[in-house]
């Protein structure tokens, strides 16, 4: 009988007393103070748009330092969107270790072209389809695009956000084709290692220029975008594998079903 008493005892004051521990461990993590923000940014993308030294130096120059305040007084989404708002941050996450520790995890932003429009500005599309300013310390190796266009950098604008009445103004259409035949070029590994620079037409159309520059590709609008390339692979590797790279100086894909070429 005591037996059985002493098991439900056990049972029952076991999972109460875990939970005391617990909350009592939560309120010594929140008692302790500090006024350091530990920040890890995530550089496996191979950019160094940003180091720790200037996030905290935005944070410290934007909110109280907590010298003296115990950690649950802090404001973490408060930080989170002084971090988010730097030009070069993707996104970050800020929290409390269990050790009473503030730390900062931040995601850098990864451009997949640089825009250089026709008034000589320059700036990046990222992975997102939003526009991002130069970096004047660190530059990225990405496609190039340049000649007429129009629009100027906006760090407001999101290409995957525009609304059909947007998209009827020519300098977001373009910005979009642009946004789609970058990422097409980028995401395929031939092109990707062909493709370097692209530029628009006065009648905004795209011309593809090859890393060895030996002639320029007649690209046309997005229009039908994949049957070109796989047409344009076809020539390429059984038309100029046998003539030479540098037979032709143009090559025309806006034509269905044929490639036009000219020396």
């Amino acid at each position: 009988m005591f037996k059985k008493i002493f098991k439900i005892l056990y049972f029952l004051i076991l999972p109460a007393g875990i939970f005391v521990l617990l909350g009592l461990a939560v309120d010594s993590n929140k008692s302790i103070t500090s006024n350091e923000i530990h920040v890890n940014i995530d550089y496996s993308c191979g950019n160094h748009f940003i180091s720790s030294e200037q996030i905290k130096s935005e944070i410290y120059n934007k909110i109280d330092t907590t010298d003296g305040k115990s950690l649950s007084e802090k404001s973490f989404r408060k930080i989170e969107r002084i971090i988010d708002q730097m030009d070069f941050v993707k996104n970050s996450a800020v929290y409390r270790t269990v050790g009473g520790k503030i730390k900062a995890d931040v995601n850098q932003r990864k451009p997949v072209a640089r825009i250089v429009n026709n008034r000589g500005q320059s700036y990046y599309i990222d992975s997102g389809g939003k526009l991002m300013p130069l970096n004047k310390n660190y530059t990225i190796r990405t496609i190039v695009v340049s000649g007429n266009i129009e629009l100027n950098y906006s760090p407001v604008l999101n290409l995957n956000d525009l609304s059909e009445d947007e998209l009827k103004e020519a300098d977001n259409l373009l910005m979009k084709d642009i946004f789609k035949i970058v990422n097409f070029i980028r995401n395929d590994n031939f092109w990707n290692a062909i493709i370097d620079h692209i530029y628009v037409s006065s009648s905004r159309e795209f011309e593809l220029i090859p890393k060895n520059g030996a002639h320029i590709i007649e690209f046309g609008n997005i229009d039908r975008m994949e049957q070109k390339f796989n047409k344009l692979y076809v020539f390429y590797n059984y038309g100029l594998t046998k003539t030479g790279w540098n037979k032709y100086n143009r090559i025309n894909l806006k034509y269905k079903n044929q490639v036009v070429c000219a020396k």
